[in-house]
């Protein structure tokens, strides 16, 4: 027979509200990426600077167009 794992709202379900505060407040440690992550993660952002003056523009030129 297999048992079933609570979920996490369950679980801080039966905390007591000063355990779930302390809970909430303690940090998270960082986690430790690998290369291919690091890659993927350097390439999202090349990507998002890239694409931010390309929206700006379109945005900008079709208010030029709407205001005509």
């Amino acid at each position: 027979m297999s048992r079933r794992h609570p979920s996490d709202e369950e679980l801080a379900g039966l905390l007591e509200q000063a355990q779930l505060a302390s809970a909430k407040a303690r940090p998270l440690p960082r986690r430790h990426l690998g290369p291919a992550m690091l890659t993927i993660l350097i390439a999202l952002r090349v990507y998002v600077i890239l694409a931010i003056p390309v929206v700006a523009y379109a945005f900008i030129h079709a208010l030029a167009l709407g205001a005509k």
